[in-house]
């Protein structure tokens, strides 16, 4: 029999499969199981591993060779039933009361995606958890543990009748839930409210189906862990967390296994790190007593975690792992073991709270920092997708608050969203998002995308009528908690396009984009651009203005370059050297300038070789930063004037590069705005190369300031050690800012998350290529959106975050425009928003478990303390605070449809509005 190798590993771990090769079976055979042997064996084994890890010189080692020469001897004897009770005796002499305890746990770690695509995971899972059933029968003292509601609920679909069986362990405390997630997730990449829902819909699917509610986050196998995530996880009710990835570190060794977590807002969690260094443990002789040796935590405490079962690809433990550990449960020379949950290992650890060191900030992984770049498409969806579930689920609110839906459609409605999220969670599974995961599991992913795109925008289209009506005016739609005042690109699909003064049309390309008619996630070839004042979180007609003033252009001398554009808050000249050579300036001051000397070119593009030194989609090795060069750019379009203002003003350059790569950017300044954008269309054909944008600045720092999930941090641009030398590529959200005390320079990105940032330049890093797993990552075409927003002051008075949000929501993405039979008198007025700038109101949903009530989300955002009022735009009759699981909490006092909430730096709170 033939079996075609249609997916997993290639030649080796990493390489991409090979389709064309091939299994033959020639021979089975059937064997039985002898038992005495098989102990027999088990004996000798662990007593050889005890003797050889001791070694020579250790009394209890050299005891241990004994008996198992002893037991050798009474084989060769012909006494071979009396072996046994010399291994026995040998392990029944007990350990001390000061031993180091060991809390093991059998485990079975299943990429929901990695070598293999989604579809082989349902049934690794189905394959795996029966065989773990059969020993829970057999070993009455085995415990196991498994995360990821996803997983069973895939068994819940597929295999209902081994659902069952496990639901019966799981009542017995055999089978254990643990973690609280939906996937065992990405730990940078995620929005905070990702992560939040997370926890939402695994710790319900636990909740429904078996009672659980989990205690600990369980993510072993990450690649990096956001300074945010202790308090993400805490508003979840989860105070524990459980990694181990870290001890990859390439440069530094991370000092501790046991300790307290601080997160930016300074919450605190109880972490453990398996000593052992890894979630796959073997149950020998060498995982116990390195698990014991290791800690880098003696004397604070003196227990730990074994997870103990094959992994990865799934299977868990086997019998003779089992086997293993029985017999040195409680052996002389070796630590105490004993089969435990997760539970009783975090309470164990507890008790030595006021003992452990504290680490404070984000758990950066000095590796797999190319995972913040590696297919870029599938980031790209991701940010979209989140974004886009942000304004649905509003919508929803909105009609449901205001008695636009009925109750059933709105249960009907909430079931498509929940479906949206679960999909769009499933993807951000930490070998999937990361970019990790071969070309199978990609396209799943984009599948997957382009399905909660399609039900969502179907939904989004249903509530706006269903809210505003249709007819002959023209609205816009803002989702944002504040008002806005930008110019909107407008590309109308039903409707007719908007004319009148104050609307400039403007034509980027002849020919439609790839792909811009889904959704609006994309900046089309044509468009209807306006400046307009939009009311919060809410409606507003289309009443064009006139900017305070307009763009302009002014031509350089003839024979001296191109020229400049102007809007009276920034200028940008731009001079020719074969490709743009530009120079911004706010208010007269110039922010971009050659750096330290060197005739560098801001805003302009750079090649790297990209060839780690084995996790190629994984890495970005230090020492790529030595093969900085400009890119062989060749049939380079002179600068083509796209739009002289008054509304917009652009340029358009175009050049080829490298092995048949081709890139077209489209510079964008907008009337009334502080930001000159970036619109990089890229065709990338390259192998083992990476692709940044890289703005040098005039600004002295020493740190850089990059967005994360509810909050930001700082890091080094420089490197005084080598804890700063290993951060040479980081991972930031929607914006990074470099600043000084008068004045800074943001870069905003709508799809971008790896960046490097050294003295006062700051790259972005685009693209990378790299050709393990998948052989054909990122060879497709890109649509990339950014902006540079020079300002005064610190970021947080220019409003930056703000800004950010604004260029994700309406400023990178074509901006639909709605009819509607309403007036501006009879529009809906501002649903939810916050007096306060810097609390912002991140998600506004229908509530899960309670009827007419809705939740409403809000973080402070700036790094200090805030005051705030919520108001809500209709009739409201109680608020309480809760979690992210939306569990009921205190009552707040309401002062008519408006309540009053304070704020710590960074703090994120939920509250339950009922009307």
């Amino acid at each position: 029999m033939a079996c075609n190798h249609m997916f997993g590993a290639g030649e080796d771990l990493i390489s991409p499969p090979n389709p064309n090769r091939y299994w033959r079976l020639d021979r089975a055979d059937v064997a039985v199981f002898n038992r005495d042997k098989y102990d027999l064996m088990n004996d000798l084994e662990m007593l050889y591993g005890i003797a050889n890890k001791l070694g020579d010189g250790n009394h209890i080692g050299m005891q241990a060779m004994f008996a198992a020469n002893e037991m050798i001897n009474l084989i060769r004897q012909g006494q071979e039933s009396q072996a046994p009770a010399v291994a026995a005796n040998f392990f029944s002499e007990r350990t001390g009361s000061k031993a180091h305890q060991i809390y093991a746990m059998g485990h079975c770690h299943i990429d929901t995606a990695w070598l293999w695509p989604y579809d082989e995971t349902i049934r690794k899972c189905a394959r795996s958890f029966s065989a773990q059933l059969r020993l829970l029968e057999e070993y009455e003292d085995f415990t196991f543990v498994c995360s990821s509601a996803q997983q069973y609920a895939w068994v819940k679909q597929w295999y209902p009748g081994l659902f069952e069986e496990m639901k019966t362990a799981i009542a017995n405390g055999r089978f254990i839930p643990v973690g609280g997630t939906w996937v065992e997730n990405d730990g940078y990449v995620p929005s905070g409210e990702s992560f939040i829902r997370q926890f939402f819909y695994g710790q319900r699917f636990f909740r429904q189906e078996f009672g659980v509610t989990c205690r600990e986050f369980w993510l072993p196998d990450t690649f990096g862990y956001s300074a945010q995530i202790p308090q993400m996880i805490k508003h979840c009710g989860i105070d524990r967390f459980l990694t181990q990835k870290l001890s990859w570190n390439k440069v530094n060794k991370f000092p501790n296994h046991t300790f307290l977590w601080e997160g930016i807002d300074g919450t605190q969690v109880l972490t453990h790190f398996p000593p052992g260094d890894g979630y796959g443990m073997q149950n020998t002789a060498d995982d116990f007593v390195n698990t014991q040796n290791n800690s880098l935590d003696k004397g604070r405490t003196n227990a730990a975690i074994v997870l103990f079962g094959n992994g990865d690809g799934g299977g868990g433990p086997t019998r003779t792992m089992i086997e293993r550990l029985n017999r040195v449960k409680d052996t002389d020379g070796l630590p105490r073991v004993q089969m435990s949950s997760s539970n009783a290992l975090f309470d164990r650890l507890d008790e030595d709270r006021d003992k452990l060191y504290k680490w404070v900030g984000e758990l950066y992984l000095e590796l797999h920092n190319g995972t913040y770049t590696s297919q870029a498409k599938i980031k790209a969806y991701n940010r979209k997708c989140e974004f886009l579930l942000r304004e649905v689920e509003l919508l929803m609110a909105i009609a449901y608050a205001s008695a636009k839906v009925t109750e059933a459609q709105k249960t009907t409605d909430m079931a498509t969203v929940d479906t949206a999220w679960q999909n769009v969670l499933l993807n951000q599974f930490h070998d999937v998002l990361p970019g990790s995961c071969i070309e199978f599991a990609a396209i799943d992913a984009w599948r997957i995308y382009e399905d909660v795109i399609t039900s969502l925008n179907a939904l989004r289209t249903a509530y706006h009528t269903r809210i505003i009506a249709t007819g002959t005016a023209r609205a816009l739609y803002n989702p944002l908690p504040w008002e806005v005042k930008t110019v909107v690109f407008m590309r109308p699909d039903t409707l007719a396009p908007p004319t009148g003064a104050n609307i400039q049309t403007v034509t980027l390309d002849a020919t439609a984009f790839e792909d811009q008619t889904q959704g609006r996630f994309r900046v089309p070839n044509t468009f209807s651009a306006a400046l307009v004042t939009l009311r919060p979180s809410g409606y507003t007609l289309l009443a064009p203005q006139a900017p305070s003033t307009a763009v302009t252009y002014q031509a350089n001398s003839p024979g001296t370059g191109f020229g400049t554009y102007r809007n009276g808050i920034i200028s940008l000249e731009v001079a020719t050297t074969g490709r743009p050579y530009e120079k911004l300036f706010l208010n007269g001051k110039a922010i971009y300038n050659d750096y330290l000397g060197k005739n560098v070119e801001p805003a302009m593009f750079y090649i790297y070789d990209d060839i780690p030194d084995y996790w190629d989609a994984w890495d970005i090795a230090d020492y790529h930063l030595e093969t900085r060069r400009v890119p062989d750019f060749s049939n380079e379009t002179a600068m083509t004037q796209i739009s002289t203002g008054p509304i917009v003003g652009c340029y358009k350059w175009s050049a080829n590069f490298g092995n048949g790569s081709s890139m077209v950017r489209y510079t964008i300044m907008r009337a009334d705005s502080p930001m000159i954008e970036y619109y990089t269309i890229i065709d990338w054909k390259e192998d083992r190369k990476l692709l940044k944008v890289e703005f040098p600045m005039d600004i002295l720092t020493r740190e850089a300031t990059y967005d994360i999930q509810y909050g930001f941090i700082a890091r080094p641009t420089h490197i005084n050690t080598s804890w700063d030398m290993a951060k040479y590529e980081v991972c930031g959200h929607k914006w990074v800012d470099v600043s000084q005390a008068d004045k800074g320079v943001t870069i905003i990105t709508d799809c971008k998350y790896g960046f490097h940032a050294r003295d006062n330049v700051v790259q972005v890093s685009l693209l990378k290529s790299p050709k393990n797993p998948d052989g054909n990552c990122d060879m497709h075409k890109h649509f990339i959106y950014y902006a540079v927003l020079p300002h005064e002051g610190t970021f947080q008075e220019a409003e930056v975050i703000r800004r950010a949000y604004e260029l994700n929501l309406l400023g990178s993405n074509n901006v639909p425009l709605l009819a509607t039979n309403l007036t501006g008198a009879t529009l809906p007025a501002s649903w939810v928003t916050s007096t306060s700038t810097a609390v912002v109101v991140e998600a506004v949903k229908v509530c899960d478990a309670i009827t007419r009530t809705i939740v409403v989300r809000l973080y402070e955002s700036k790094g200090g303390s805030a005051d705030t009022t919520v108001n809500l735009g209709f009739t409201i009759t109680a608020v309480r605070e809760c979690n992210g699981l939306e569990d009921p909490g205190d009552p707040v006092t309401r002062t008519g449809n408006s309540f009053q909430a304070s704020f710590k730096p960074f703090q994120v709170r939920s509250f339950l509005v009922t009307f």
